[in-house]
């Protein structure tokens, strides 16, 4: 559901962003996990760019992650090696997963905050 400004779509983005972070960061420690989590990661493009009133398929979400997270690769990276450390690496694998998901999910609101149409 879009919202009625940019504020209010900036706000609604955030919570949204924290859920995202959240629950990534509370399935992160099971190993293999971060292939389930590249879906959500379109599903979340999407969600935040439908508060700004953006409206796009998945392709063009992907696309949208793609150039937004490639700055972060490296810890996508870091993730999958930390699936090698028993415990440690588990639980390392969910701090990882939050705070990327949070800085991804603040470009975000910056990118669809400056493409929207939404009066501020």
């Amino acid at each position: 559901m879009a919202a009625s400004n940019k504020r209010q779509a900036r706000e609604k983005a955030r919570s949204a962003i924290n859920k995202w972070a959240l629950g990534f960061a509370s399935v992160a420690w099971i190993p293999g996990s971060h292939y389930l989590m590249t879906g959500g990661d379109v599903t979340m493009v999407m969600q935040v760019g439908s508060i700004f009133d953006v409206d796009m398929d998945k392709t063009q979400a992907g696309a949208v992650f793609a150039t937004i997270a490639a700055p972060l690769i490296g810890s996508k990276v870091a993730h999958s090696v930390l699936d090698f450390v028993p415990v440690f690496g588990w639980a390392a694998k969910s701090v990882v997963a939050g705070g990327v998901t949070k800085g991804v999910g603040e470009a975000l609101i910056a990118y669809f905050n400056d493409c929207s149409n939404l009066p501020e």
